[in-house]
């Protein structure tokens, strides 16, 4: 399970618009995967991310999900806070549920909470638009499950009072998360929602903050689904270095499909949205993505979930934060997700990890003509960083990392693998893996186009049960592998001839 503690005590960082860390991270003290806010006696995990970086802080607003619980009141939206992207403050519930000791709390617009965002007012005044959901709304008689709700705190965010009267419906029972920004001193805001059966992105406006519900007014469908009919849940948008980014998640009945989408243009007054031909910066691992920015750098937030099978199957919901890095090329406006700069600044001790038969971890050379494996030493419990350098000498095959080896063993695998797939072009996490010829299902997976005999630099984070893997400068995969902790893993090829080199391990 988890290495430490969900949260832990916030260290001292620098400024996360900058590079750096003020000193190397102890590793049973660190947390990159970090679940909710603590609650006595209830397992949490987070839900749908709503970051929100103020003053040198990273405010990572989110749903808490608390497992086991079926009651017609849930998800209070919780803060964490972080510097770093390493060390943690529990900053407790920011905004709850309705009372449900309450009389009348079942006709409450908010039995549960929705995703929203957050937004700093030019009088220092912190605004949150979120939603209020009620399962029973119809029932008792309100005009719609979901309604978007305005909340404000005037004491640095550490408490909010509800507009009661803030109460924006649309005409569905789908209206929700939304997003608010200023744009050339109009405010706007951007809710999820269907229009004649079509999912969509509307779009509203007003000219203050403090603006009552009424005085919000619809301006358009900021973008209408052209690619299926799923809805597109938690949108942002963003400008950065003369971009204009509006990313969602797809929300799909398969566990593929379960990805965070990202377009973009190069004026606000664009009517027309672009894609890239790789349209996401992750896979399913990674869902309910946010973008904010922190300074001058760009980040992308959101959810690794737990397994349905609780060990193994596919995704489920509410489970732990996720970072991304976001690099951009200049020219193109194209977004790739890296591993964080202070990770690798704060990881940086060295370790000498030993094959099972006791040589020392540092490179492979595959054959190509048969199944290869090379068992190492267990994990340890402490956060783990590695880099190393990948070559496909022929694109056949897969290749890559095992996980949860369930003893000292060469020449098989354990239950998972991250897999490099050059010939289909992928970059794919099973969890299923029963034997070289079984993988199972795909639990997570990306395109990435290997080149013969190309090198491509790889750097992965492991965090208890959740893994990012970042190819090249390129792409991320997340995923959810529960016994990679304290297991045996390895380095394998199934019929690839290929290398991995200058394997280096941290913590």
């Amino acid at each position: 399970m988890k290495k430490i503690c969900a949260i832990v005590a916030l260290a001292a960082a620098v400024c996360l618009g900058a590079a750096g860390c003020a000193k190397p991270a102890d590793g049973y003290n660190a947390n990159v995967f970090p679940v909710s806010t603590s609650e006595e006696g209830l397992d949490v995990t987070m839900g749908d991310v709503m970051p929100f970086y103020d003053d040198g802080v990273m405010n990572i607003y989110h749903l808490r999900n608390s497992t086991g619980s079926n009651s017609l009141f849930y998800h209070p939206i919780a803060r964490i806070t972080t510097t770093d992207f390493i060390h943690y403050t529990d900053e407790g519930i920011a905004i709850n549920y309705a009372d449900e000791s309450q009389p009348g709390a079942i006709k409450s617009t908010d039995t549960a909470l929705g995703t929203g965002s957050f937004i700093k007012g030019a009088d220092g005044t912190y605004h949150a638009f979120y939603t209020g959901h009620n399962d029973k709304a119809i029932d008792e008689g309100l005009p719609h499950v979901e309604v978007v709700r305005h909340a404000t705190s005037s004491d640095g965010q550490k408490t909010w009072v509800k507009d009661e009267d803030f109460k924006l419906y649309g005409y569905e029972n789908d209206f929700r998360d939304p997003y608010v920004y200023l744009e050339n001193n109009v405010y706007y805001m951007l809710i999820t929602t269907r229009d004649s059966g079509k999912a969509v992105i509307k779009r509203y406006k007003a000219d203050s903050l403090n603006a009552t519900s009424d005085d919000w007014k619809f301006v358009d469908n900021f973008y209408t689904n052209t690619d299926g009919d799923y809805n597109m849940e938690c949108p942002s948008y963003i400008e950065y270095n003369g971009f204009y980014y509006l990313m969602f998640s797809e929300q799909g009945s398969t566990n593929e499909s379960r990805v965070t989408h990202y377009l973009y243009k190069t004026s606000a007054d664009d009517a027309e949205w672009k894609k890239f031909e790789r349209d996401h910066i992750d896979a399913s691992g990674f869902y309910a993505g946010r973008l904010e920015k922190a300074g001058d750098k760009l980040y992308a937030f959101a959810w690794c979930a737990r397994l349905a099978g609780g060990t193994s199957g596919a995704f489920d919901w509410g489970g732990n934060l996720v970072t991304h890095e976001i690099r951009q090329n200049a020219e193109t406006g194209e977004l790739y997700a890296v591993m964080p700069q202070t990770y690798k600044e704060c990881f940086v001790g060295e370790q000498e990890y030993k094959l099972v038969n006791g040589d020392l971890l540092s490179s492979f050379s595959f054959g190509g003509e048969k199944f290869e494996a090379y068992g190492v030493q267990k994990l340890s419990k402490k956060v783990t960083r590695m880099s190393f350098t990948i070559e496909a000498k022929e694109l056949k095959g897969n290749f890559g990392l095992s996980f949860g080896l369930d003893g000292d063993y060469d020449k098989r695998l354990g239950s998972a693998v991250m897999a490099f797939e050059p010939e289909s072009g992928k970059v794919t996490c099973y969890n299923g893996v029963s034997s070289i010829l079984r993988y199972g299902a795909p639990l997570a997976t990306v395109d990435f186009k290997f080149e013969q005999d190309k090198s491509y630099a790889a750097d992965v984070i492991i965090d208890g049960e959740v893994i990012s893997l970042y190819l090249n400068g390129e792409v991320a995969l997340t995923a959810r592998i529960t016994d990679m902790e304290e297991a045996n893993f390895a380095f394998y090829s199934n019929k690839t001839k290929a290398d991995i080199r200058d394997i280096k391990i941290y913590e």
